[in-house]
């Protein structure tokens, strides 16, 4: 029924619509970096990744599993919005996160060139780091071509260690986010904090010069005019330079 039922909302954008997904976190910076995002299989990841990913501007998208079609329709819209290019993944290396990773990246595959990149856990961590393994779930449809690919043994992504999963995590990070675009971003939020208390003060006194004028009963239209025309600063600017 499922399977029905997503086909149609595929072809059919008024179904489509009825169904909303409030499940699977979208969790971002205050400035974020629109070109990348993270996609984690699982919440505690995220959890794990939240003050890394924010320090370097990045928004994640959390899967929870095998991600739903509202989910995935969110991704494309805001992936055309913001031209996302990469998508930076974290999920375990076992028959279903294997498949979930490449569910996702099929489903992004809409002529949008996004590039996804497995930051962890993959197999060269695996030979590397030599993480604790479980054996694969043979209760698992994909059970069978993943022992013939890989063999019994699986492994999550929390079997590497924290500090060492951390490092890796970073280092992906790093070399992927400009530096230029942390820099500016830093300055624009220092710039906002030493701005609020001047726009905070220059809120409260707007908000009381509308109050008064609404008491007066002048139009709502009326009123907005006046308030745009007498805190607009670029006209005043231009004002100021054609008269010298």
């Amino acid at each position: 029924m499922n399977r029905y039922l997503s086909k149609i909302r595929r072809v059919n954008p008024a179904v489509h619509k009825k169904f909303v997904d409030p499940t699977r976190q979208f969790v971002i910076p205050p400035i974020p970096y629109p070109r990348i995002e993270i996609w984690v299989e699982k919440d505690s990841i995220r959890n794990f990744i939240g003050k890394l990913a924010a320090k370097y501007r990045l928004s994640i998208q959390v899967l929870r599993g095998f991600a739903s079609l509202s989910m995935y329709r969110k991704a494309l819209n805001r992936a055309r919005r913001r031209r996302v290019s990469l998508v930076l993944y974290m999920g375990d290396f076992d028959p279903s996160g294997l498949l979930i990773e490449k569910v996702a990246e099929e489903e992004m595959d809409h002529r949008l060139a996004i590039r996804f990149v497995r930051l962890a856990i993959t197999m060269e961590q695996i030979k590397r780091l030599r993480p604790p393994s479980r054996p694969v779930n043979l209760k698992d449809s994909r059970a069978k071509d993943y022992i013939e690919k890989y063999g019994r043994r699986c492994w999550e992504v929390e079997a590497i260690r924290p500090r060492t999963l951390y490092r890796l995590i970073k280092k992906g990070l790093e070399e992927n986010v400009p530096p230029k675009f942390l820099a500016e971003a830093e300055a624009r939020e220092r710039a906002g904090r030493l701005a609020r208390p001047v726009t905070e003060r220059l809120r409260k006194l707007i908000e009381r010069e509308v109050f008064r004028l609404l008491e007066a009963g002048i139009p709502e239209e009326e009123i907005l005019a006046e308030i745009a025309s007498k805190y607009d600063v670029r006209n005043r600017r231009r004002q100021a330079k054609g008269d010298r």
